[in-house]
């Protein structure tokens, strides 16, 4: 059975004969009296009689027909051709339907649109056995989507219909059959989700998306449960008339200690009833009666709890009989005190109000540092973290509420703390909620930092220097990232998206999620295992006045235990590639640095049998990416420019060796004055141009290695082209423009001196580092040169030029660069129609001496060209859609990258 977008179904049959061999005929053919192209369909039926065809066309209606309704034609007569008229039109969507699911269990139908709804219609038939009178009431419409809805399937559990909708915007939503959303999740780390299947044994959906991945989710929870949690909120029994529980935490996973309103200190323990859902809490017991001061700040870690308010700091620590010893209880400074942070378990910092902060350790708990805190309204600290060098320096790294991360010297000598160094308002105004050291080097010492500005950053402090920098940003789908927790080889960040708590990690993405009203309240988390050593979240918050307890499976236990079939390339088109050979005594390997539409540069190694393993990613542009120049400065050191949209020019450093990235600059391209070697005309210049490609010239100055200069040369799409000169340390001496005429398209530069430039108007243009245009001009196209590539050979001082364009040519040019800088044309052909499609890539590569280039295009053919003798034959076709260029190593790997990445190893 086979139907056509055209709305008609095909009858084929398939036989199989020894003599003849197999064959496959049709022999029957149906159409609908409706023409119209359909966009999705769904056949239902056990029979050809019972058949019946559910199709969406382009404007949101749903098709309803048999096609063989009282035709029995036999197999052996030739095929048969009918039509039917429609027994069913109904107006559905304000947009195509993407998808049909109908399960005659419930009578339930469910269709999907570009809308971004999913509707529930009831079917209603005369007879179980009849679709001659057929009548559809809409029950409800769901939205949960925030773009194209591509896949809607009806499934049952335990005698209920649930339905599973996935997504463009990387979502995927469960609903309750009249349309209550129960789940919203992204499951596909930001890609299209384009299909998936649920199976029904183990509860689990199995979705893929663009990027090639097959992931996997149990759903167990939700659709058994009929919500998203998995626990029961918490009974405020033993507690006197208008008490509550105003701060809590977990002491260990089944006893909870809090503080009332009324100051009194208390405990219970955490029973589970049902070891996979429920927990139950006991009786409150009381600890302390009331306080003479009312607490500001409850802090728990390793059984030991913190209670501080005004003045007055307490220190109780559990021990295994269920007692709590008091381990200091005093005024310790001379204000309310804000902040109490855990260094360890004998090192503790304290702020206040006034901003006096104290750093306590031993046991007896003397002050040994005072650390001066800058003045403002809200002097105290957010994070701290406590470091001991390699060659015994130590440090104290603070963040505080003016959004200051702020670098100390300790001398445990002395006992002085000095000021070293600031960063400011690296995450914000509300500063950092935590520091976790990264690791820990002679040299260097790496610290991760996150905040409420959804991201994480790396921090270096340089041990030689004593300063502290940023190093890289690297955006997480968590908004208010509390804390970073390592567990069995995987990070995971809690924090809160809106008003729920979550629980994120790169390998598996969101994995909790507990609606709880947000993350200004108090709450703590406990992780236990159960005798199937599964992990589970516990997790406690305030709300409304009443504590509630939560427990959640940490891992996903089925994405664990099933084959994952993932990679982490761009989520969008990839734009432009470059390729480092690393080849020296300790490893040999080749490091894929691109960037594409995802606004990413991903930094990936490529792996014995042509695996692509990520290391890393930087994400320091606001807008696609189109240009990109590697400029490798030492042997385990690069430099990456970039540039995109919004007039943004971007340089990093990367270790080839730890695959760390330092974000050097951000700038944004300005013109303030005008230059006397520019031509304006009369055309106005956009501050938000997007720089369509790049290439630097290096200079040394002096010959010295420490006295370098970058002359970055930009082509930008507002006809203009630009430089930008850098000193050595990234400071900008002056940014030159010249009037090109139209949008250029292609740079690139030669001899450290010239630059060659290409554009809309298929011309081939020279300059000096200057920015002066040289008298010569090659018209290699009639149009848009899509792909430019140049060898430069300095023995003989030719220069040949490739190029690729819209009018599906490639065209050659070879040139003698004379030492007067007088260009003369040695050779130039033109071979037409190469690709059947725009050419937009190319790449010279030499084989025993001979030039040879390669081409690719929108057709998908790869073609190897004969320099020498100006001929080109196809070698394969790739699978890859809307190629954007070709790299081509030095092993002689080829590259293909656009729409996803394939590799060819040429001859």
């Amino acid at each position: 059975m086979l139907l056509t977008a055209h709305s008609v179904v095909l009858r084929i049959l398939y036989e199989e004969s020894k003599d003849r061999g197999n064959s496959c005929r049709i022999i029957s053919m149906c159409s609908s009296s409706d023409k119209s192209t359909l966009y999705c369909s769904h056949i239902h039926g056990r029979s050809f009689d019972d058949l019946v065809i559910f199709a969406g066309n382009a404007f949101g209606e749903l098709l309803i027909w048999q096609p063989f309704k009282g035709n029995s034609s036999s197999h052996k007569i030739d095929c048969k051709t009918t039509q039917v008229e429609l027994m069913c039109r109904q107006p559905a969507h304000n947009g195509v339907i993407f998808s049909i699911d109908y399960n005659d269990e419930f009578d339930l139908l469910t269709t999907t649109s570009d809308d971004r709804s999913i509707r529930f219609w009831k079917v209603e038939r005369k007879t179980n056995h009849s679709w001659s009178e057929l009548k559809l009431n809409v029950l409800a419409s769901g939205y949960g989507h925030i773009a194209r809805v591509f896949k809607g399937k009806i499934i049952n559990c335990d005698g209920t219909a649930f339905a599973v909708t996935v997504s463009e915007d990387s979502h995927t939503c469960i609903w309750s059959s009249s349309a209550e959303l129960l789940l919203k999740k992204r499951i596909q780390f930001g890609a299209v989700i384009w299909n998936f299947e649920y199976d029904s044994e183990t509860n689990t959906l199995y979705s893929v998306g663009s990027t090639g991945n097959l992931l996997a989710l149990n759903i167990e929870n939700i659709i058994k449960s009929n919500t998203n949690t998995t626990s029961s909120m918490v009974a405020m029994s033993n507690l006197e008339p208008k008490e509550y529980v105003a701060k809590a935490k977990f002491i260990d996973h089944s006893i909870i200690v809090g503080i009332t309103n009324k100051n009194r200190l208390i405990y219970s323990f955490l029973h589970n009833n049902e070891p996979k859902f429920t927990q139950k809490v006991g009786s409150w017991q009381i600890i302390d009666q009331h306080k003479a001061f009312k607490c500001t700040v409850f802090e728990v870690q390793d059984k030991i709890v913190a209670i501080c308010g005004y003045k007055r700091l307490t220190l109780l620590k559990y021990n295994s009989t269920g007692v709590f010893k008091k381990l200091f209880d005093d005024n310790i400074t001379d204000g309310v005190i804000r902040s109490f942070h855990f260094l360890d378990n004998n090192d503790f910092l304290i702020s206040d109000e006034d901003g006096k902060c104290l750093l306590i350790e031993g046991e007896d708990l003397k002050a040994r540092f005072y650390i001066s805190l800058p003045h403002c309204k809200e002097p105290w600290t957010t994070s701290a973290l406590r470091i001991k060098s390699k060659n015994s320096k130590e440090y104290l790294l603070i963040s505080n509420r003016m959004g200051n991360i702020i670098l100390f010297r300790l001398n445990c000598v002395s006992g002085e703390c000095n000021y070293l160094h600031t960063i400011r308002q690296l995450h914000g105004a509300l500063g950092a909620t935590f520091f976790r050291l990264q690791e820990l080097q002679n040299d260097n010492i790496f610290v991760q930092s996150a905040g409420h500005d959804g991201s994480l950053r790396l921090l270096c402090i340089n041990v030689d220097s004593d300063t502290i920098s940023a190093y890289q940003r690297t955006p997480v789908p968590v908004t208010w990232v509390e804390h970073l927790i390592v567990f069995e080889n995987y990070e995971f960040l809690l924090g809160f998206n809106d008003n729920h708590f979550v629980v994120w990690s790169q390998e598996h993405d969101f994995s909790v999620q507990i609606p709880c009203g947000g993350g200004h309240r108090c709450w703590h988390y406990s992780i236990i295992s159960d005798d199937n050593n599964t992990k589970w979240l516990q997790l406690l918050f305030i709300k409304n006045k009443q504590l509630r307890v939560y427990k959640q499976k940490l891992f996903n236990l089925t994405a664990l235990t099933t084959k994952q079939l993932r990679n982490q390339w761009h989520t969008r088109s990839c734009n432009i590639m470059s390729v480092v050979e690393i080849n020296n005594t300790e490893t040999s390997a080749s490091i894929l640095i691109s960037a594409g539409d995802d606004n990413v540069i991903k930094v990936t190694k490529l792996m014995p049998r042509n695996r692509l393993s990520q290391c890393a990613e930087l994400h320091s542009h606001i807008s696609n990416i189109r240009a990109l120049k590697v400029l490798q400065v030492k042997p385990n050191k690069v430099l990456i420019f970039s540039g995109g949209g919004r007039a943004q020019l971007c340089i990093a450093q990367l270790n080839l060796k730890s695959f760390r990235i330092q974000e050097l600059l951000s700038y944004t391209l300005n013109k303030t004055e005008r230059n006397k070697d520019e031509r304006l005309n009369s055309y106005k210049i956009n501050p938000e141009t997007r720089i369509m490609a790049c290439d630097v010239i290096k200079r040394n100055l002096n010959h010295s290695l420490e006295d370098v200069e970058y002359l970055v040369f930009l082509c930008c799409s507002d006809g203009f082209l630009r430089k930008v000169h850098f000193t050595g340390t990234f400071e900008v001496v002056a940014e030159v423009a010249f009037h090109y005429g139209c949008c250029l398209l292609q740079i690139r530069t030669f001899g450290n001196a010239y630059v060659v430039t290409a554009g809309t108007d298929g011309k081939i243009r020279f300059f000096n580092s200057n920015m002066s245009e040289l008298p010569i001009i090659l018209a290699h196209h009639g149009s848009g040169v899509n792909a430019m590539d140049i060898f430069y050979d300095s023995n003989d001082n030719c220069l040949h030029i490739i190029t690729g364009g819209d009018d599906q040519s490639v065209s050659y040019s070879s040139i003698l660069v004379q030492e007067n800088g007088v260009f003369q044309i040695k050779s130039k052909f033109e071979l037409e129609n190469v690709h059947s499609a725009q050419v937009t890539a190319v790449q010279f590569i030499f084989y025993h001496k001979t030039l040879y280039a390669y081409s690719s295009g929108l057709d998908q053919n790869i073609n190897k060209i004969n320099v020498q003798k100006q001929t080109a034959s196809i070698i394969c076709h790739t699978t890859i859609s809307d190629i954007k260029g070709l790299c081509i190593g030095s092993s002689k790997r080829c590259f293909i990258y656009g729409c996803g990445i394939q590799i060819f190893q040429l001859e």
